[in-house]
């Protein structure tokens, strides 16, 4: 059992004037805030528009969101006290599957990374010198630049599934909060912790989707006792319509690729063709490999700034989830001195 005494906080909620009392009213005024805070930070994460495939800079704006979201949350969840200790360890729990979920997550970032690793030094290796290279340079160019397009790991299927069933345990542990009035602390840190979980659930789904290919996403449905349920509830399903596999014009089923990836992978197998024509046709076109390169570079350097931007949002996820759980665990220790 956590016990927790923290009678100094420093929550923004203690801004708001006269100091609430233990009643309904004094409860809804902090709840209504915090909705209008995941409303204003909403803004930064307008759907894609006319678009047939998501994009890796939306997935680094869902990130930074959800981190925004977890951070408006972090005085409410570290001033945990005694009487709500099932939800310090119901917080606890969420923390660490979050947590978990990051490191799932980050791991399939690095494979972006890896990606573009390849695909530099495809470029490097044909811009190596003022003429076209040597055959033998061109083939190892082209052999870089198809690894970039079809490059994972071999494990990527085990953590998918693995990430996949962390977000069902979480959608397991918000449907174990009801949610009514908020007349107490109890109410409001229980609308709190739902309030975080469907956003988790949400984001998540769609990284894991996107970035693990499974198909099947987990769709957790806002409540309307928050201010932005319609919103959340709308932008879920245009989000997962965006990325639900595609049927093919033989009628296959195939899965939308991330925008920039799309553009970069389309770019490099241009390349690679050119590549054979100079290779193998003896094709001296000079101008129009040095076009495709130029092309493939401004692509390449666009997809390592969205992919070092989802790294970003990701690490300042974690780091949202290790502060707060280390504000409870800060409370516990101290409540046991």
């Amino acid at each position: 059992m956590f016990l927790v005494d923290k009678t100094h906080l420093t929550s923004h909620f203690k801004s708001i004037g006269k100091k609430p009392t233990h009643g309904q009213k004094g409860y809804q005024l902090p709840a209504r805030f915090f909705d209008e805070k995941v409303i204003l930070h909403l803004k930064t994460l307008t759907p894609p528009s006319r678009s047939s495939i998501i994009s890796l800079s939306w997935l680094s704006k869902a990130v930074s969101f959800l981190s925004m979201v977890h951070s408006e949350a972090q005085d409410q969840i570290s001033s945990l006290g005694s009487e709500s200790d099932y939800y310090q360890a119901l917080y606890m729990d969420y923390s660490v599957k979050v947590l978990d979920l990051c490191n799932l997550i980050s791991s399939a970032v690095q494979q972006l990374t890896e990606r573009r690793l390849l695909m530099n030094l495809g470029l490097r290796l044909i811009n190596s010198s003022g003429q076209i290279p040597s055959p033998e340079k061109l083939k190892k160019a082209k052999d870089a630049l198809i690894r970039s397009v079809h490059h994972r790991h071999d494990t990527s299927k085990e953590k998918g599934i693995r990430a996949k069933a962390l977000i069902e345990e979480l959608t397991s542990a918000i449907n174990s909060l009801p949610l009514g009035k908020t007349s107490s602390a109890k109410d409001m840190i229980r609308r709190t912790l739902h309030g975080l979980g469907v956003l988790t659930v949400f984001i998540a789904s769609v990284l894991v989707a996107v970035l693990y290919g499974q198909s099947d996403s987990v769709e957790v449905r806002v409540p309307d006792v928050f201010l932005w349920a319609d919103s959340v509830n709308r932008m879920q399903t245009q989000i997962f319509e965006l990325i639900k596999p595609k049927q093919t014009s033989d009628g296959g089923r195939t899965k939308g690729w991330l925008l920039e990836l799309d553009d970069t992978a389309s770019r490099s197998l241009a390349i690679c063709d050119l590549l054979d024509e100079i290779v193998f046709d003896g094709d001296d076109n000079r101008s129009r490999l040095e076009n495709g390169v130029k092309e493939l570079g401004n692509a390449a350097a666009n997809f390592s700034d969205v992919v070092d931007g989802l790294t970003n949002g990701v690490n300042g996820l974690f780091n949202s989830v290790l502060k707060t759980r280390n504000g409870v665990l800060d409370g516990v220790r101290k409540a046991t001195w």
